[in-house]
């Protein structure tokens, strides 16, 4: 009840949907209300039910996506280019967890191809697809699509004994509440939920009526005593060694924590320290190197941010990568590498200034005072989404650049 009374102050439209369709389809399981009253009805009135329930549920999705338009139109922008890295990669998929490395790479193709359209209202930098069904798609193929509907009929077709029976029903419908809500967020990137995942399928294999007899050909007490005591040493010897991971893991993330808030203080060198001891254990985390290179890239240490940043694009892109990287290459005097770099990240979401700013301030500070101009105009005539001190400060750089370098006539 408690539960019920938060969830509308949360907005959650994807856990709105959830409960609704679970807790209908719990309670016609229970009751089968539905089942009863259409063995009661005609065919015209049982297509006239359909065809009004139909509409009800049109109307009221049309509500749910109004209700929030521009997050809405978001997760369709995001599924549109994931549908567009399938079908680059419509077999093996780009690779697990791979998601966050391809998407913004495709969303800057689409609007360099495209252009800025009214899309990129609502582009963003982006690490999850918003449905997870996507994602696994992007990321696994249609191999690995093919398997996961396999397991999922698998678990959900698992026998239970008669009494037993409403507590299978109360599981697999909880289950099912997951997958409803994995159609517009991503649970499966949030660990509680995971935890709860596990629990669920546990109770499942304990209520399966056809469970599988590991020891019932071993004839003799003591090999099964044997084979038990090797399985819970075995079990015990991966606890230990995971443990001391995992410890180390965490420490590691603590570091990045003391790291983050050093960097915050504008302590770079600090930070920098910290970032380098937690680095082995967390050197394929694409936010942790992101981070750690654009402390480098402030800090002036220009070669190791080049170094560490080329790195994080192996495991994440976003424009904060590429800006920094930018700022790197322009400080190393690598001006086409550091154009590049602006240019994609300008791409990616196409309404920010801040690329656009750092492109016009490269071609100044380059001798390129044409291209400086002209882009230093495209700024100052560029619509704002959201009003900013930011972009008014970047309006008014681009103002003194114009004043020290006035347009032309043929420009």
């Amino acid at each position: 009840m408690s539960i019920i009374i938060v969830i509308p102050a949360t907005q959650s439209r994807a856990s709105w949907l959830a409960i609704i369709i679970t807790s209908f389809f719990i309670f016609e399981l229970r009751y089968q209300i539905i089942k009863k009253k259409l063995k009661q009805l005609t065919k015209v009135k049982k297509t006239f039910l359909i065809i009004t329930t139909s509409l009800i549920i049109a109307l009221a999705l049309s509500g749910v996506y109004n209700l929030k338009k521009g997050s809405s139109d978001g997760r369709l922008f995001i599924w549109k280019i994931s549908t567009k890295i399938i079908k680059d990669n419509p077999v093996f998929g780009v690779g697990f967890d791979r998601f966050k490395v391809y998407y913004m790479n495709a969303q800057a193709h689409y609007f360099a191809e495209m252009g800025e359209t009214a899309e990129a209202l609502v582009a963003d930098n982006t690490y999850y697809a918003f449905n997870e069904f996507i994602q696994f798609i992007t990321e696994n193929g249609i191999v690995g699509f093919i398997l996961l509907i396999v397991i999922l009929y698998l678990i959900l077709n698992t026998s239970t004994k008669k009494e037993n029976k409403c507590l299978n029903n109360i599981v697999k419908t909880s289950l099912l509440s997951i997958c409803v809500f994995a159609f517009f967020s991503y649970p499966m990137q949030i660990l509680p939920i995971k935890l709860v995942i596990v629990v669920l399928l546990a109770i499942l294999s304990s209520l399966n009526s056809e469970k599988i007899q590991l020891f019932k050909n071993i004839k003799t007490n003591f090999s099964k005593l044997l084979i038990k005591a090797i399985a819970v040493a075995g079990c015990l010897g991966i606890t230990i060694i995971s443990f001391k991971y995992i410890n180390k893991v965490n420490a590691s993330f603590k570091t990045w924590k003391y790291a983050l808030e050093s960097y915050q203080y504008g302590d770079y060198e600090s930070a920098i320290q910290e970032y380098e001891s937690a680095y082995p254990q967390l050197k394929s985390n694409g936010e942790f190197l992101m981070n750690y290179g654009k402390a480098l890239s402030l800090y002036k240490n220009d070669k190791k941010a080049v170094e560490i940043l080329e790195q994080a694009k192996k495991h994440l892109n976003t424009t904060i990568i590429e800006t920094a990287l930018g700022d790197s290459y322009k400080n190393l005097e690598e001006y086409n590498k550091a154009e590049i770099a602006y240019k994609h990240a300008e791409n990616m979401i196409p309404v920010r200034f801040y690329p656009l700013y750092l492109q016009a301030k490269l071609y100044e500070e380059s001798g390129q005072n044409e291209k400086a101009k002209v882009l230093a105009k495209k700024i100052l005539n560029k619509k704002v989404k959201i009003p900013s001190t930011a972009i008014e400060e970047i309006k008014a750089a681009m103002k003194k650049l114009l004043i020290k370098k006035p347009l032309t006539k043929n420009d």
